[in-house]
């Protein structure tokens, strides 16, 4: 009998006996040409090997009855037949089979046996900051990584402090010098993806970290204190048009990224206390009967996302906003919970929030120099950390600030929490790819298969030659 480890493991995995060998050709149904045309791109980069068009090979089958992501992936003394009813499912069963398949020669052999597969959880992303800093090729690197584990979401940082990294026409004064992406660029990126079957997640970090906003348009985003200096890194929540012009901001990037049905507005991390010494933010408390800054916090939270369901995409943010107020905010937005202390993943699943799972430990990965690294003494954790010792209920912390410190927070079992996110508060790009292709397929397995059971040492087994893979994909 066949031993067959594969990451994420199958929920049907039947193995046969000994192994067969496939021509290096592929067929499609014409709803999976672009599958079958992407297992070639990269098939040639992982194996050095040109699968041609025709059939006895490699057979991809649209069927109907499976769900969205299921696939079923057979493999006999004929060939392998990959069956699906979405592109998707195609492509998570093309996923599999990169690990089934072994290359000596020229010659393809894989293990004779029978999968049918779908995950637990829909949500399955990976965070990048800024990921104009980097090569063009080592971002599509990171999709390369995304698809070799099943992962869905390209969730990326665009805007923060450091700088926006798209291109504006509206806004020509925004776009980070010699760190922003093209419109071309633009273009390519999400071919890349969709190729994949891979959604980008755009995020516009507002109210706070938003130095990016005052210093190219202090006169449409900045305080005007009451007295001394007003934050460079908080938005005016009360100048006259705010929220209009970020709704030009909004929507030039939704156009850009038309597939994705989610839009990320931030809303982590805001100093709002100097809200209270701005001229215009105070006006408008007042004219508005809003008692606190924290009440105007939440307000704020609450127009943007509601101006994002407005505009027909599904708004995410991070756990920022308090409790207090947040009866006003849409049961439909997501909430990424990840350092529970603003607002805990309890408290919101028990206010009726749907939840993302990015709890800081084990799931974040930051710049070795930098002052988190130096605190916590590492800049990430290892695979380990994640497969036997954390779950998608289950948030964590190294931080004695936060109330996941001593002990985690675990929730009871619901819908509710969709996924997780792997998140790269990173530069370095070498530091970025080793987390990514280490600990992403544990992060991988454990949301795949909510109630996992891979042995540790298995999981090393697999991920070996997953980590292999990456390499070859590599810039």
């Amino acid at each position: 009998m066949n031993k067959i480890n594969i990451i994420p493991m199958p929920k049907s995995l039947k193995a046969g006996e000994g192994t067969v060998k496939i021509s290096a050709v592929i067929c499609a149904d014409a709803e999976f040409a672009t599958c079958a045309e992407t297992f070639k791109f990269t098939a040639k980069k992982l194996f050095a090997l040109d699968f041609a068009n025709g059939e006895g090979g490699i057979a991809l089958k649209k069927v109907t009855g499976l769900d969205e992501e299921e696939y079923n992936l057979f493999v006999t003394e004929n060939g392998i037949l990959i069956e699906a009813t979405e592109p998707i499912g195609a492509m998570n069963a093309v996923s599999s089979l990169y690990q089934l398949l072994t290359v000596e020669n020229g010659n393809v052999t894989a293990p004779v046996c029978e999968i049918n597969d779908k995950p637990d959880s829909p949500y399955r992303a990976i965070m990048v900051d800024s990921p104009a800093l980097r090569s063009f090729d080592q971002v599509l690197h990171f999709v390369d990584v995304c698809h070799l584990s099943k992962i869905r979401y390209l969730h990326c940082h665009f805007a923060d402090n450091g700088g926006y990294t798209l291109p504006s026409k509206k806004f020509p004064k925004l776009p980070r010098e010699n760190g922003h992406f093209t419109f071309e660029q633009i273009v390519e990126l999400r071919k890349y993806c969709a190729d994949r079957c891979i959604e980008i997640i755009p995020e516009i970090d507002v109210p706070g970290h938003a130095t990016y906003l005052n210093v190219t348009y202090p006169e449409l985003f900045g305080c005007d204190p009451i007295e001394g200096e007003a934050r460079k890194d908080l938005v005016c929540i009360g100048k006259p048009g705010v929220f209009d012009n970020l709704k030009e901001i909004f929507a030039e990037v939704m156009e850009m990224f038309p597939e994705s049905r989610y839009f990320h507005v931030g809303g982590d991390e805001a100093i709002i206390e100097a809200w209270n010494n701005c001229k215009d933010c105070v006006a408008y408390m007042k004219e508005h009967n809003i008692p606190t800054v924290k009440a105007l916090y939440t307000r704020s939270i609450k127009i943007l996302t509601d101006m994002v369901l407005d505009m027909g995409k599904i708004p995410v943010v991070w756990e920022g906003f308090p409790r207090e107020g947040s009866e006003e905010i849409s049961r439909d937005v997501i909430v990424t919970a990840w350092e529970s202390l603003y607002h805990l993943p309890n408290e919101l699943l028990e206010e009726g929030f749907t939840v993302t799972n990015s709890s800081w430990l084990p799931l974040y990965a930051v710049h070795p120099n930098g002052t988190h690294a130096k605190l916590l003494g590492d800049w990430r954790w290892q695979p380990k950390d994640i497969l036997c010792d954390w779950d998608i209920f289950t948030w964590k912390n190294w931080w004695d600030q936060s109330y996941a410190y001593e002990k985690p927070i675990v929730v009871e079992p619901t819908d509710k929490v969709i996924g997780a996110t792997y998140c790269l508060w990173l530069i370095d790009y070498k530091y970025e790819i080793l987390a990514l292709k280490e600990n992403l397929p544990a992060m991988s397995e454990k949301i795949w298969n909510v109630k996992s059971t891979y042995s540790y040492d298995e999981f090393e087994q697999a991920l070996s030659k997953l980590v292999d893979l990456s390499d070859k994909l590599a810039p």
